[in-house]
């Protein structure tokens, strides 16, 4: 199949189940500064067909002031998944080496088309927007795929430029999701204007209670409890919620979650155990 971003990609056939199995890519749609450039070009931030057909500001407003209920979240991709969605991660990693100019015009144009295909939006609901959901995967279990050093060089301007335009417009809730171990990272994700994190997956060494005893209300965080703990109910579930929650609900800023996706061996029945119990310890 051709994902959304041009990729080519094998996937499991489901024969009609909709479970989620991951992607073994065979095919990018970027490998160098010629193939950039016809895809840079699809990148055009003042397509009209970047917003809805029925798109008014104060139309949209009225919605937002009369029936808007529950989490409004915004989401887009960051300076490094971007980059290894379109190349893939190890010839983007390359490239990191080898072709820098590629690189900071890759990263460039990606925050001016963000920014200016979001502005709009922004500029209009402000903090009625309650989250900014920042994909970005740079890590696996042993740690990230970036150095620190690459990151300062590549991505940091461009994260400031960006988180300043979502906190000029009272947006501060900005969260990075990354799986695997990006510990190493935490500093300058908080430098970047970074305020929260998701999943803090527990088999890459992310500790919630850690993280927020070091840097308190500098990041929210959700994730943490265990999804493989989570998965086997009952008494294994209990440990895990209770060696946790309690203690984060205390220090503040957290909101419980599994440390990423609810994977198929989690049965429904399980997951109904898990939402109550968390729910019987939510109430203040």
């Amino acid at each position: 199949m051709r994902t959304e971003t041009g990729a080519i990609a094998k996937r499991i056939k489901s024969e009609g189940r909709t479970w989620y199995s991951m992607p073994m890519f065979t095919e990018f749609p970027v490998k160098d500064k010629k193939t950039w450039g016809a895809y840079k070009e699809l990148l055009n931030p003042k397509d009209p067909k970047r917003y809805p057909k029925d798109w008014h500001k104060d139309d949209y407003l009225s919605q937002f002031e009369n029936y808007q209920q529950g989490i409004t979240m915004m989401r887009f991709n960051g300076f490094y998944g971007f980059g290894a969605e379109l190349m893939g991660i190890a010839p983007f990693n390359i490239a990191l080496y080898k072709d820098p100019e590629l690189i900071h015009d890759m990263a460039e144009h990606w925050e001016y088309y963000v920014r200016e295909t979001v502005r709009e939006a922004v500029e209009t609901l402000k903090d009625r927007l309650d989250m900014v959901f920042w994909w970005e995967d740079m890590a696996e279990k042993h740690g990230p795929n970036i150095s620190p050093k690459l990151f300062r060089q590549y991505c940091l301007p461009h994260y400031k430029n960006l988180t300043g335009f979502l906190k000029k417009n009272k947006i501060d809730r900005i969260m990075v999701d990354s799986d695997g171990n990006i510990n190493p990272m935490l500093d300058l994700l908080i430098e970047s204007g970074i305020t929260g994190l998701w999943p803090l997956e527990v088999n890459c060494n992310m500790n919630a209670i850690e993280i927020k005893k070091k840097y308190g209300s500098k990041l929210f965080l959700i994730g943490n409890l265990d999804k493989r703990e989570l998965a086997k109910g009952g008494e294994a579930m209990r440990k895990e919620v209770n060696s946790k929650l309690p203690l984060l609900k205390e220090m503040g800023g957290y909101i419980p979650s599994a440390d990423h996706l609810i994977h198929v061996e989690f049965s429904l029945e399980n997951f109904k155990e898990y939402a109550n119990y968390v729910q019987k310890l939510l109430p203040y």
